[in-house]
């Protein structure tokens, strides 16, 4: 549960806070609308984004699960892993995406051996290729504290903080992995990857050159050093690499048809036609069959000027980085969107998008970096300066520091104060800060903006902030409608400040959906103080005999709960 839903303190109703938001070229736009730009994100595939939407998304190959010269000690290191049956058993499994048959055998073997990182290490392998990132992310960190030698703690760093958008964090431990591991083509795969992510697409085919040194049947490298030479513009070196590809694996319709994109690029329509015919004749369920019969119908109508005849690196990763997001793929979407600021510096809606997407996956310090780069940046736009100053303000609360937060929200204020953001938190903001041992957790990573959302919206509700909470919980519910701990938390914001209908609403409709989950005690004793709140006495008795049936110690320290004073004399307290 929640610490937004257990710490929650008696406030007034007072006015709906509208989140913070950022100016864009076509006006401002908030917390909440950047969600919703998703919605508009499918429509990248026109202009200045064509030759993205036609050439680069989505290979269809894998590299595969990493090979045991990463996943398990040598035996100079530790002599049983590599002849343990269970692993070596486990290996086979995942080569043979029999994903639950190896999940099983690796959970009994930690369960034998609980004092060994290997278990742990393999299982957070296996949740990654099966994209259960915050679970491999929580076991990697379980598994390090236990062996941090171990072979495979870099190599899977070097993919986590990638997926998370930790730029450095990736790069560094890409480089130890490859240090680490010379002769392994995953590691020198993976860091091609983030080099790939950073712009650094010479260095990417470089690693990417000896992946396929060491893996020599494999099309996918030649595939992906192929579509850095088309960011480089080289498109001699593209079509070479591409030829490879197919020369390894002939059904590769991804190097197919970028063969096919590429000589139409350079007016050689027939050759063109006859990789792009060639694709969409299989009319199997792969993107690039549908995108080859759009590019054919191009080509016959003469509408091939249209297609950018070079690609702009800023423009690449700005696409790249809307396109992730479009995808779910919210911390590769904020890696990309860092390397277009860094390639274009100057570029302020750029930048805007930097800090909006930060921000709403709560990454603390790349937030105010960002802040203070684009506020340096444009010191003379006021809006974006008290823009600003709000999310500086925002991420003092995140902090624990109050005093901090409110001199930020007075500047913000005297300087117009956009959505009245600053008004309203100043309005909810202690007079004096609390203990700061109780300042929540605002550290942790995030892998989806709905989690992000609902933590920052715990913090405000930790200080008594409960409109700004408010939003950040229906933000999180418009990212994740399903999410219940939002649900839960919102409930608990509208009983604080006295909107006991609200809450009863979202608690009965939760039950519905959820009439059995992990903190449903607190589920009932909310709604309870809700319809006892409301006067609802019949309401308020049903639930106490839900909890009196499940845990009566409960029952009782309630007795004397301030909620229940109408009802402290009734029966069901006395058993």
């Amino acid at each position: 549960m929640g610490k937004g839903f257990r710490r929650l303190k008696n406030r007034k109703p007072g006015k709906r806070c509208v989140p913070c938001g950022w100016s864009n070229p076509d006006g401002p736009f908030t917390e909440k609308e950047f969600m919703l730009k998703r919605r508009d994100w499918k429509f990248l595939w026109i202009g200045a984004g064509l030759l993205v939407s036609f050439m680069v998304f989505g290979s269809g190959a894998q590299a595969g699960f990493p090979g045991m010269d990463i996943t398990l000690w040598d035996e100079h290191q530790a002599k049983g892993d590599r002849n343990n049956p269970a692993y070596l058993k486990f290996l086979e499994l995942v080569e043979k995406n029999q994903y639950k048959e190896a999940m099983h055998l690796i959970e009994r073997a930690h369960r034998e051996n609980p004092s060994k990182g290997t278990p742990l290490l393999l299982k957070s392998l296996l949740l990654y290729e099966m994209k259960r990132y915050k679970e491999s992310y929580t076991l990697l960190q379980q598994g390090r504290n236990i062996q941090r030698r171990h072979p495979a703690i870099s190599f899977a760093h070097c993919r986590i903080y990638r997926i998370l958008g930790k730029v450095e964090y990736s790069d560094r431990a890409c480089k130890i992995a490859v240090h680490q591991h010379p002769n392994s083509k995953d590691s020198h795969y993976q860091f091609a990857q983030t080099l790939a992510g950073m712009g650094h697409m010479e260095l990417a085919n470089r690693e990417l050159a000896r992946a396929a040194e060491l893996d020599a049947t494999n099309a996918i490298y030649h595939y992906e050093r192929g579509m850095n030479f088309f960011y480089l513009n080289d498109l001699d070196q593209a079509e070479r690499s591409f030829l490879k590809a197919l020369s390894l694996n002939p059904e590769d319709l991804e190097s197919g048809y970028q063969l096919g994109y590429l000589y139409t690029l350079q007016k050689k329509f027939q050759k063109a036609e006859e990789y792009l015919n060639r694709i969409w004749q299989t009319r199997q369920d792969h993107p690039k069959v549908e995108a080859s019969r759009v590019l054919i119908e191009l080509i016959k109508k003469g509408g091939t000027d249209q297609l950018p005849a070079r690609v702009d690196p800023h423009q690449h990763h700005l696409n790249r980085s809307r396109a992730l997001y479009q995808s779910g793929e919210y911390g590769l979407s904020l890696f990309e969107i860092q390397t277009a600021a860094r390639l274009k510096p100057d570029d302020k809606a750029t930048h805007q998008v930097l800090v909006a997407l930060a921000s709403l996956l709560l990454r603390l310090d790349l937030t105010e970096k960002s802040v203070k780069a684009l506020m340096s940046a444009h010191s003379k736009d006021t809006v974006l300066q008290a823009k600003g100053y709000q999310e500086l303000g925002d991420l003092r609360v995140m902090r624990g520091q109050l005093d901090q937060a409110r001199a930020y929200y007075e500047k913000s204020q005297a300087l117009g104060d956009p959505d009245e953001l600053a008004k309203i938190s100043l309005a909810e903001l202690p007079a004096q800060t609390p203990d700061p041992r109780a300042v929540l957790n605002s550290t942790e990573p995030f892998f989806h903006p709905a989690e992000a959302l609902n933590h920052k919206g715990e913090v405000f509700a930790h200080y008594g902030m409960y409109q700004r909470a408010l939003a950040l919980y229906s933000l999180a519910l418009r990212s994740h409608s399903g999410h219940l701990i939002s649900k839960l938390n919102m409930a608990a914001a509208y009983y604080h400040i006295g909107v006991p209908h609200k809450t009863i609403t979202l608690l009965e409709r939760a039950l519905l959906s959820h009439p059995d989950h992990e903190n449903i005690l607190s589920h009932r004793v909310l709604l309870a103080k809700a319809y006892a709140q409301k006067g609802d006495r019949e309401g308020a008795i049903e639930n106490l005999k839900f909890i009196q049936k499940i845990k009566p110690s409960v029952l009782k320290a309630l007795h004397n709960d301030p909620a229940f004073k109408e009802l402290k004399d009734h029966a069901l307290f006395g058993q």
